[in-house]
């Protein structure tokens, strides 16, 4: 897979104070010839900024449709943790196919890492219901 899809820097310009990353969190895939081409009808981009603080989530139209109520592409707070949690098996998955990457990034492989925020994260969004 193209490192390039998957971790982007977006250098400081006139309308971002900071430089910020994204990750890619989830993407159609179409494996041929073992090797993982993506696709992006579907798919879930994390923003950080160069401390690796979460700032939202960008999301496809095709996502938006189904989840109509939230109103636009890009998710911060509740309505971000709660698209992380609805798609956190398959965001899961797809974060194993770089699992180096992604533990050198968070400390963790994928797996461990949904499994330990996912409980946390219902507490919060609990918390603000």
């Amino acid at each position: 897979m193209d490192q390039s899809q998957v971790f982007r820097l977006y250098p400081k310009s006139s309308n971002r104070i900071t430089e910020n990353y994204s990750l890619l969190l989830l993407a159609n895939v179409d494996s041929d010839n073992g090797t993982a081409k993506l696709w992006f009808e579907r798919y879930i981009y994390l923003h950080l900024d160069k401390e690796g603080h979460m700032l939202g989530i960008s999301i496809s139209e095709s996502l938006l449709y189904k989840h109509a109520d939230l109103g636009a592409q890009y998710l911060t707070g509740v309505d971000m943790i709660k698209i992380l949690l609805m798609y956190k098996d398959e965001i899961t998955a797809f974060c194993e196919m770089y699992s180096l990457e992604f533990q050198t990034m968070f400390g963790l492989c994928p797996t461990d890492y949904f499994e330990f925020a996912a409980p946390l994260w219902v507490e919060y969004v609990n918390a603000l219901n």
